[in-house]
């Protein structure tokens, strides 16, 4: 048995600090104000920056920003200590915002009336400059939320100013709220580390979760949960395989096992109390296999000028910081309606959920084969597939007429965003004459992701007047059979993701036998800004996603989506600069129909050249190195497996170090085979086959006679490391870390240990709270059967 131990220094460091302040400046520029004439009006726009929606204020940019805490904290108060503004010249004239409308009855809409106390103020509005909007936790990772208002105006004197400075103080105290997860893999910390350091804008200030470090094969549920109707148990185990295999471990559950564990209102209630305890056991990855009608959504309360209505939800699932059974913050007050305003809904992703929305077995290994067709699993014969070209489409129609108001509008913001020099785009407005047929003319090319903005229903899509993209386009497109890859659709559209009574545009869209692929849909209307194209919340979210995946530089498709509604969240909490109704209804109704873990392509997919024992005789330690053929690959997953990944002989999970290289123990208990499986982004997959040819030292797992120390992993490090090691007989170890001068800076790890082998994950922490910052170290094992070293590289 391979044993998992958690340092003492760091179970002494995660508990945070009690209370304390936090200062920094938000980055800004202001030299990236663009000043758009509209009229006699002036619309100031930053890049990546939403407009304030509320009706009748003036229509000035407002910037959500995310803030890392201390581990298990939350944040409480905010100070402004520097704000610094500066006039850029000339009058301008702002327009008032909103109203915001849903896109199918924009013909009704009148433009807001200007708020007559803003508008008759002989001061800058807004008065602050920046506002505590809340505290959360995402992924585990605790976070507060700011809303900094980056230009300011006068009404009297119509000057406007750009934000120049701007430092605060974030006051925050510890909060047993903050912390989410128990137990979770190491991997899964670094990943969550490393996303939060995308989101925030103090990188350097992202702190652990606090849970305890395991290895892969002790996680309960394993790293990716897949819920499905008992019907597509066989379709579900299959990509639950392919999972485990590359280095995530995932486990299948039926509808019908949660409901006989669990005891509460109804199923979706049942689920959610089973992924609360997903979650708090290192769970990251939830697919939902099965469409409403076969795995129930939770309709979720959705309210706005006028109109209510109860739709399917996902956010349900992955907003989950339940405590309990039974005890579910969108319903705290227990009357079975849930999201009302009177509920505890969090907001934040705890989980990152999507959904194949199946209705037949033959649907579900398609959605299937579509993952392992993206991912080019080694060994897939669903198409055959060549280089692809990397590329976005478009298709967008003209909304309204009076205002004008375009779908192209927003696929520019978007376009801003794309890389011109590794991606091609094509961009089918209907100004410059978009169809259906033009629209599946450009699917069919290949396109990696497709923008949608224009109107909807549940069956079609709008591209020019005259013109519709309908279910059966859908199911006749062939992007996938000719050799291209599924492609991950967003859109803006009304009810094209109304997944609850209808075979809707979304459901096509995943079980199109040679063609579509996964993507974001609304299940209830979508929603845009009157007057202000491009800056609706539908519009925006969809923007946000493109700008999290391909400017922050967030991977998994799940992540991708969530993060961005996350960037929007808490809606009560903007109410100064959304209208918090259909912000929440924008929120709730956009939902993921795919595969959350799926990593989402940047550039052509390039060759993996990997090297690894091609036998062992036993017990070993398997070095496996990873190159393009031409450098070594850093940090691409390699996966050892022999059996079952919990209770198997083999099921161990590393990462490569800068020298593309990584070292895994291996404890076969019988011949046969290991599968080797190596990933990493951007890359083909990589499958090979070491023989076991004998077991080592008679099966027990003394099967070295001296003491064996791994290279530390990861290296270099940021957040912690795995320490691996092997000892020949019972006996005292101890742990140490000192510096290249030779100085012992602490003892990591003391205690009495079984024969066998060992890992210890450290997260850099040193038994006074401190934690050690860049440098070279080296981590020293003493035990029975001698002293071993091994160098650890730190990177803050």
């Amino acid at each position: 048995m391979k044993r998992v131990l958690i340092a003492a220094a760091f179970l002494a460091a995660v508990g945070g600090a009690a209370a304390g302040s936090l200062e920094l400046e938000i980055p800004f520029d202001p030299g990236s104000v663009e000043l758009i004439e509209d009229g006699i009006c002036t619309m100031p726009v930053f890049t990546g920056m939403s407009l304030v929606e509320v009706d009748g204020l003036p229509r000035l940019p407002v910037l959500p920003v995310r803030v890392a805490l201390p581990t298990g904290c939350a944040a409480r108060s905010l100070e402004v200590l520097d704000a610094v503004y500066s006039p850029l010249p000339g009058e301008h004239r702002i327009a008032p915002a909103g109203p915001l409308v849903p896109l199918s009855l924009m013909d009704a809409a009148m433009p807001s009336a200007p708020d007559p106390h803003i508008y008759s103020l002989d001061t800058p509005w807004p008065g602050e400059s920046c506002r505590l909007s809340g505290s959360g936790v995402v992924w585990g990772i605790p976070m507060a939320y700011l809303t900094v208002n980056p230009v300011r105006w006068n009404p009297a004197t119509l000057e406007l100013e750009v934000l120049r400075h701007l430092s605060v103080s974030i006051s925050f105290e510890q909060d047993p709220a903050a912390l989410t997860v128990s137990r979770r893999s190491a991997a899964s910390e670094a990943q969550a580390m490393d996303l939060a350091r995308r989101l925030v804008v103090n990188p350097d200030g992202v702190s652990p979760s606090g849970a305890e470090l395991v290895c892969e094969r002790d996680l309960e549920y394993g790293q990716y949960v897949i819920i499905t109707s008992p019907d597509y148990l066989a379709q579900a185990q299959e990509l639950a395989d392919w999972k485990t295999a590359k280095g995530v471990p995932a486990e299948v559950f039926t509808t019908s096992w949660v409901a006989s564990q669990y005891s509460c209102y109804d199923l979706q209630q049942e689920m959610r109390a089973f992924l609360a305890d997903c979650r708090d056991e290192g769970a990251d990855w939830v697919l939902i296999f099965g469409d409403d009608d076969k795995v129930a959504a939770r309709d979720a309360y959705m309210s706005a000028y006028g109109e209510t209505v109860n739709a399917p939800s996902d956010l349900y699932f992955a907003d989950n910081n339940d405590t309990a059974p039974g005890a579910d913050h969108w319903d705290t007050n227990n009357n079975h309606v849930w999201g009302e305003p009177a509920d505890d809904v969090d907001w934040h992703p705890d989980l990152w959920v999507g959904r194949a929305s199946v209705n037949s077995a033959s649907e579900a290994g398609i959605f299937v084969d579509k993952v392992f067709t993206y991912e080019n699993v080694p060994g897939t014969d669903y198409f055959e597939t060549g280089p692809r070209e990397m590329r976005v489409g478009y298709s967008t129609g003209v909304l309204w007429y009076s205002p004008y108001y375009s779908g192209a509008a927003s696929a520019e913001i978007i376009s801003g965003y794309i890389p011109s020099s590794v991606w091609e785009e094509e961009k089918c407005y209907e100004e410059n004459g978009n169809s259906g047929a033009v629209t599946i003319a450009m699917i069919n090319a290949g396109p990696h992701h497709v923008y949608h903005a224009s109107h909807g229903s549940q069956t079609y899509m709008y591209t020019s007047y005259g013109s519709n993209y309908g279910v059966s386009d859908i199911m006749a497109q062939t992007n996938i059979s000719s050799g291209h890859l599924p492609a991950i659709w967003n859109s803006i559209a009304c009810f094209i993701g109304q997944i609850d009574g209808y075979e809707c545009c979304g459901d096509a869209w995943l079980a199109s036998p040679g063609g579509g692929g996964f993507g974001c849909f609304n299940s209830r209307y979508g929603w845009g800004h009157y007057g202000a194209a491009g800056y609706g919340p539908s519009e925006r979210i969809c923007e946000r996603f493109y700008y999290e995946h391909l400017v922050a530089g967030v991977i998994p498709l799940g992540q991708a989506h969530l993060a961005s509604m996350d960037h929007f969240c808490p809606p009560e909490a903007h109410s100064d600069s959304f209208d918090v109704d259909v912000l929440d209804w924008c929120l709730k109704e956009y939902n993921l129909l795919g595969d959350p873990e799926l990593p989402m392509w940047t550039e052509q997919a390039s060759g993996l050249t990997v090297s690894h024992p091609s036998s062992i005789g036993g017990y070993a330690v398997v070095t496996v190195n990873v190159t393009d053929g031409r450098a070594p690959v850093q940090n691409a997953r390699v996966c050892l497996q022999k059996g079952d990944w919990q209770t198997g002989e083999v099921y161990v999970v590393g990462f490569t170090d800068a020298s593309g290289s990584v070292s895994l123990y291996a404890t076969p208990e019988s011949t046969g085979n290991i599968t080797v499986t190596v990933t990493a982004h951007n890359y083909d997959p990589y499958q090979g086959v070491i023989t076991v040819t004998g077991t080592g030292a008679g099966g027990s797992e003394e099967a070295f006679g001296r003491l064996v120390l791994l290279p530390v992993t990861p290296c270099p490090a940021s957040s912690s490391v795995s320490i691996a090691f092997s000892i020949p007989s019972p006996g005292p170890v101890r742990v140490e870390t000192w510096d290249v001068a030779g100085r012992l800076l602490g003892t990591i790890f003391e205690d009495e240990l079984a024969g066998g082998f060992h890992t210890l994950q450290w997260s850099l922490g040193l038994g006074d709270g401190g934690g050690l910052p860049s440098g070279v170290y080296w981590i020293v094992v003493t035990g029975p059967g001698g002293s071993a070293s091994a160098r650890a590289v730190v990177l803050r």
